[in-house]
């Protein structure tokens, strides 16, 4: 009698962790976006030699857990941002963790609530341009649970923004190290220059790669330092940057890569163009999510010791 065939990629549940790790490991390091087309059904059933109805109930698997979409005559994509549930494995981990510090779950629970929004943190966010503020300002509050307060890195040392910072814990920006260490050292606050994900530029060079790729922005500064960012990639001539309240959006060719910031979706949703709409991504990398989370952490616990 043959031994039983026991490769992953002879069963669903095995097939399922394949499917579900690579999608998982593509966002992580780059290599996919939300938004992106995923093989199909009969690529995938080629590749791992198995039947298609395998892999078509695994892609509708995925698609319950909101890890990927199934679109009828039109393909399978990864998700829109935050829409995938938690997985599984890592809450496990989490929990688990816990409760060997004889933690229990529930209770972890409270303590993470309780750091995080009770009550919640205060910041502010100083950059030279709208796009910047408004991206960051977002993505702090989406993802941090932060009170945002943001102003021109020229306007600090106007008094009303030096009243103002005052009243708040921590002051966050993207650059401006001396201007932003001098004016948290004259309020007396911890300060973060946050970095971008690694991830985020692996992605652009690879589109500037393969061709046109377009930012659509509302203030000319981050357009300048857009250009500044990428001039050392090869194929930098390939980005271009649009001014939507200025610029013809029409020049954009149908289908080509076009990064939205939020300002654009918030201040001029009708606006309209051909290209293939990346939507806003998370901006921050993992060692600028732990300067933010130690902060917090540390302000939430000298609040608990008052």
């Amino acid at each position: 009698m043959s031994e039983p065939d026991n490769k992953p990629e002879q069963n669903v549940r095995g097939v399922l962790h394949v499917l579900r790790t690579r999608v998982a490991e593509g966002l992580r390091t780059g290599a996919l976006e939300h938004g992106d087309r995923l093989p199909s059904v009969r690529e995938v059933a080629e590749e791992l030699d198995i039947d298609t109805r395998i892999v078509l109930a695994v892609y509708h698997q995925l698609g319950e857990e909101e890890l990927v979409e199934v679109r009828s005559r039109s393909g399978v994509f990864v998700s829109a941002p935050g829409s995938a549930l938690l997985p599984r494995r890592w809450m496990l981990e989490m929990l688990l963790g816990a409760i060997d510090r004889d933690v229990p779950p529930l209770r972890f629970v409270d303590h993470v609530r309780s750091a995080l929004i009770t009550p919640r943190v205060r910041a502010a966010v100083l950059e030279c341009n709208d796009d910047q503020l408004h991206s960051m300002a977002e993505e702090l509050r989406t993802f941090y649970a932060l009170d945002v307060m943001a102003i021109p890195v020229d306007a600090v040392t106007s008094a009303a923004a030096v009243r103002d910072l005052r009243e708040v814990d921590i002051l966050i920006s993207a650059g401006h190290s001396e201007i932003i260490a001098r004016t948290a050292e004259q309020v007396g606050r911890p300060y973060v220059i946050t970095h971008v994900r690694p991830a985020l530029l692996q992605r652009f060079s690879r589109l500037l790669a393969g061709g046109p790729v377009y930012f659509l922005v509302t203030d000319p500064r981050f357009g300048v330092k857009l250009r500044r960012l990428v001039a050392p990639m090869a194929h930098s001539e390939n980005l271009h940057v649009l001014h939507v309240n200025r610029d013809d959006l029409s020049v954009i060719p149908r289908g080509a890569p076009s990064y939205v910031m939020r300002s654009v979706l918030q201040k001029f949703p009708e606006r309209k163009h051909a290209g293939r709409e990346i939507l806003p991504l998370r901006i921050f990398s993992r060692e600028t999510s732990y300067e933010i989370l130690s902060c917090i952490l540390s302000l939430s616990q000298a609040r608990e010791r008052v």
